[in-house]
């Protein structure tokens, strides 16, 4: 049998969710393949904003399933890729459908312990209560078909999933093209490590050293899935130019990628433990007077420390060079970065600092910004590779910054200079004052053409 195939996501991450899961099925090597994605963007009730969080996909041959499986374990923002077995839109016409797999096909593809998970989108709770026994006894079919798999609750090597979709519009509005309301579905299984694991070893409250700004954990791990489409399952190097206290480096390494950074603030990327000014949490009672250093992220999470932390100024005559040099002499495999955009920039100038920091972001030091990034790009980032960066972009609350249609025509129009082609550029909202774009942009030989990885 060849049954319908639905990938569901996770209400974070905004539009760049879907491309994140197309850069792990790259990198996981299934090929080129047409992403039917229903890309239609709207805000539902809850605070999710994007395309839908349940997609659909074609049906793949068995042989080919397993690498979309190891691309959803590797994607954060995606819970994981289903067959479908049956859908409805209530349970009833959901759990007749399942009647249509034969207990054969059930009893094949799942061969060993097995547990339900249940789950319900755009709503806290089921429709029907909050008794999951009750639910699930309406699919007879599948429970007498599977009575003699053992269930269990830890560690099962199958999970089948009742999905209740029951998000709407904001302001109460039905979805458009409604689809099911209820799916009952297997998880298909990988061996690969959950990206979702490497959240919990990666919270901010959890590290030791953290800057004034540090970006999540989700939102790193999404940014270097992006950069790293093209490297394939071999050894990978991320390169971030601008690591402030080494989100990005971590969530790179977690992937497991070789990491280089850099900074212009000596005291980040030194190995001398300075004392932190962090406010103390229940993870970390004693932040705020221990001396701590970046590396020590990279010891607490289980993970290698960076090849090199350089001291740079990325406008120095020789950046380009100390950063290869770092690397052995090789070209990155991915530039991913947040950069500062003048809210952390020495806005008069490094020899003028005197250690305040301005919050204001103009279109002109936005661009400014912009252009060295990709002339560094284009400098150390092999053919085939990727710059991966976050932009701020025009906010209800600030209209100062250039709205997301004017940052895509200016980059298409200059990326090509550095040997750069834009891939995608979304937009996420983090609140009513600061809209960001996630930005891919891919390194060109110099016919504008894409060399081999």
């Amino acid at each position: 049998m060849r049954l319908p195939l639905l990938a569901l996501f996770y209400g974070r991450l905004g539009d760049s969710r879907l491309e994140e899961l197309e850069a792990c099925a790259e990198r996981a090597g299934s090929g080129p393949r047409d992403w039917p994605w229903r890309r239609a963007v709207f805000r539902t009730h809850g605070g999710d904003e994007g395309p839908a969080v349940l997609q659909p996909l074609p049906p793949l041959a068995l042989a080919d399933q397993a690498w979309l499986a190891a691309a959803a374990q590797q994607a954060v923002g995606c819970r994981g890729v289903f067959e479908v077995w049956g859908a409805g839109d209530d349970i009833a016409s959901c759990a007749a459908a399942t009647e249509a797999v034969s207990v054969d096909w059930l009893r094949q593809r799942i061969d060993g312990p097995w547990r339900v998970e249940f789950v319900v989108t755009g709503a806290r709770h089921s429709q029907h209560g909050t008794d999951p026994a009750a639910r699930i006894r309406h699919f007879g079919h599948v429970l007498d078909a599977l009575e003699d798999r053992p269930v269990r609750l830890r560690g099962p090597a199958h999970r089948v999933w009742l999905i209740e979709d029951r998000r709407v519009i904001e302001g109460g509005h039905p979805l458009p093209d409604r689809p099911p309301r209820f799916h009952l579905a297997l998880q298909l299984p990988s061996a690969v490590a959950d990206t979702q694991a490497a959240l919990s070893r990666l919270d901010l409250r959890r590290r030791a050293f953290l800057g004034t700004s540090t970006l999540a954990a989700d939102r790193a791990l999404l940014l270097c899935n992006l950069g790293l489409a093209t490297t394939g399952s071999g050894p990978a190097a991320v390169l971030d130019p601008f690591c402030g206290s080494g989100g990005v480096l971590l969530a790179a390494a977690a992937l497991g990628a070789a990491t280089v950074g850099s900074d212009i603030d000596w005291r980040l990327v030194s190995d001398n433990r300075v004392p932190i000014e962090i406010p103390a949490t229940a993870h970390r009672p004693a932040r705020g007077v221990e001396a701590v250093r970046m590396t020590d992220n990279f010891d607490e999470a289980g993970l290698p420390h960076p090849r090199a932390l350089l001291a740079l100024d990325v406008e120095a005559p020789d950046a380009a060079e100390r950063l290869l040099e770092a690397h052995g002499g090789k070209r990155y495999d991915a530039l991913v970065t947040d950069p500062p955009y003048g809210r952390r920039e020495f806005q008069r100038g490094t020899g003028a600092w005197d250690g305040a920091l301005t919050f204001r972001v103009d279109t002109d030091t936005l661009t400014t910004t912009l252009g060295r990034l990709m002339a560094l790009a284009q400098q150390v980032v092999r053919p085939g590779g990727r710059l991966v960066f976050l932009a701020p972009v025009r906010a209800p609350r600030d209209p100062s910054k250039p709205t997301v249609d004017a940052l895509r025509s200016w980059l298409t129009s200059v990326a090509p200079r550095h040997q750069l082609r834009l891939c995608h550029l979304a937009e996420a909202r983090v609140h009513g004052g600061l809209h960001r774009a996630t930005v891919v942009l891919e390194r060109t030989v110099q016919n504008g053409t894409t060399s081999p990885a």
